[in-house]
């Protein structure tokens, strides 16, 4: 139970992680300002949503830490999946749903 706990809170921080990266680099620093207010990982819904033909901009190098951790890339894959949906439907991250993605691997 713990480990399926630890594995839970990792991915967790892992896509806040990567939805804080994609939102730095899809707000040009002009206007970060106004934002200052909003979470890091949150940075992102107040834009339009990302296109996805940018979506590999915006997430790259995100995954090299889990990776460096010993994430599984069948993990990996799904956590940035997730994040992607996330960041093309400029919706919130949501604990539920993202337990909903790991309950699926």
């Amino acid at each position: 139970m713990a480990m399926a706990l630890d594995m839970t809170a990792a991915s967790e921080l892992a896509v806040l992680r990567a939805l804080e990266r994609a939102g730095k680099r899809k707000v040009p620093r002009s206007e970060r300002g106004r934002l200052d207010d909003v979470l890091p990982w949150e940075i992102y819904t107040h834009r339009p949503p990302v296109d996805p033909s940018d979506l590999d901009k915006v997430l790259a190098n995100a995954w090299d830490l889990p990776a460096a951790v010993g994430f599984s890339e069948e993990l990996i894959s799904a956590l940035d999946a997730y994040a992607r949906t996330l960041l093309a439907s400029g919706h919130a991250f949501n604990r539920d749903d993202l337990q909903r993605v790991l309950a699926r691997l």
